[in-house]
């Protein structure tokens, strides 16, 4: 298979003078793209155009900080496929998107700041969702497109809040959000329906649409309790439900947590900002999944159980003929523990990779 991708991407913008506390740029933009192959192919031969425009705004006075913005695109797409009987189809696709969003910023404090954001997001099918048809070798699945897919209509909403306290030896971001999407693409395992080739057999996996609704919640805490050391948490929640069937949404993040450090270690002779860090990853199994008694299997196998892993990190910089090398020494799953990712479509067939030792090596002339 020979394939050849040409690009050209232009873009204008023009940022106009302060008026009144208001800061903004007006612009447009165009991208062109060309796919061409020979022998197989995954996604067909297509050729793509993208226009758009834009204009966005931002506010500051005092306490408050407000952004607003709107963009218009248009996208074309054309393709010929041709499927097993030789016989050309032609495909066209137009789509027109509009865009929208308000963020606001309050300072209640020096160290509390809230924010608020609101966007109206529309977006046309990627090329791979329409046309797909074949085996995804990075997913070792076969995947298939649908050419009636729609727009994705979606109305975001998010609510953060950001704390630091005098000494910013405690600094939290929090926030909560909730998307309401219309015509949601995703993809569906089909598992009765797996694909023979002469490699073998591979799942299915058909692109298709749902109504449906994401909310969640982020935490990002960083406590420094001495000059050189940092203890971070993280939290990521979500909770995705489609509407379309009146459960849960498939393939969707389960609760995920971690915590870790990391400490800068005192310079020692040629040795300078050495550190050592420490990261354990907490991963929950799934199980807002589709009911399969009510709705029939809805996947090859059920979800994995969920996973406690290590990870540690340590570097420093030396100096090298007047110059700076950069070492850096990583290794994950450190107790090399057997686990299977959810999200990743190797886990019909195999576990995750175990313990990997990796040092990087950075040379600055």
């Amino acid at each position: 298979m020979t394939l050849n991708v040409s690009t050209i991407s232009e873009e204008i913008s023009w940022e106009h003078p302060t008026f009144k506390n208001f800061n903004g740029s007006i612009g447009i933009s165009a991208m062109q793209q060309d796919n061409t192959y020979k022998g197989r192919y995954l996604i067909p031969a297509y050729n793509s155009q993208t226009y758009g425009a834009y204009w966005i705004e931002k506010w500051k006075k005092n306490k408050w900080e407000l952004q607003g913005g709107i963009r218009y695109d248009f996208k074309q797409i054309s393709t010929v496929r041709y499927p097993y009987n030789n016989q050309p189809v032609e495909h066209d696709f137009d789509f027109s998107t509009i865009g929208a969003s308000f963020n606001t910023i309050y300072h209640l404090s020096d160290h509390i700041r809230i924010n608020g954001m609101v966007s109206l997001a529309n977006r046309a099918p990627h090329v791979n969702e329409l046309l797909i048809d074949g085996i995804h070798q990075g997913t070792a699945t076969y995947e298939l497109g649908d050419v009636n897919l729609k727009i994705e209509q979606a109305v975001n909403t998010v609510l953060g809040l950001s704390y630091s306290n005098e000494e910013k030896s405690v600094n939290i971001d929090w926030s909560v959000f909730y998307n309401s999407i219309n015509n949601f693409i995703y993809l569906q395992p089909r598992p009765g329906e797996p694909v023979l080739t002469i490699a073998g057999a591979f799942p299915k996996f058909v692109y298709q649409q749902a109504d449906a609704y994401l909310t969640g919640t982020d935490l990002l805490i960083n406590y420094k309790p001495v000059q050189k050391l940092d203890i971070i948490g993280k939290a990521s929640l979500l909770r995705a439900y489609n509407k379309t069937i009146n459960d849960w949404l498939i393939s969707m993040p389960s609760d995920r947590f971690s915590l870790g450090f990391n400490y800068e270690l005192p310079d020692i002779r040629s040795f300078q900002k050495s550190y050592i860090g420490m990261e354990i990853p907490l991963v929950l199994k799934q199980t807002r999944v589709p009911d399969e008694n009510i709705h029939g299997q809805q996947d090859y196998k059920l979800p994995p159980d969920g996973y406690l892993l290590t990870n540690i990190s340590a570097g420093t910089v030396v100096s090298v003929l007047g110059r700076s090398l950069n070492i850096n020494l990583a290794v994950s799953n450190l107790f090399n523990t057997r686990y299977r990712n959810y999200l990743n479509s190797f886990r019909y067939f195999t576990d995750e990779m175990g313990r990997n030792i990796s040092v990087r090596l950075k040379y600055v002339f």
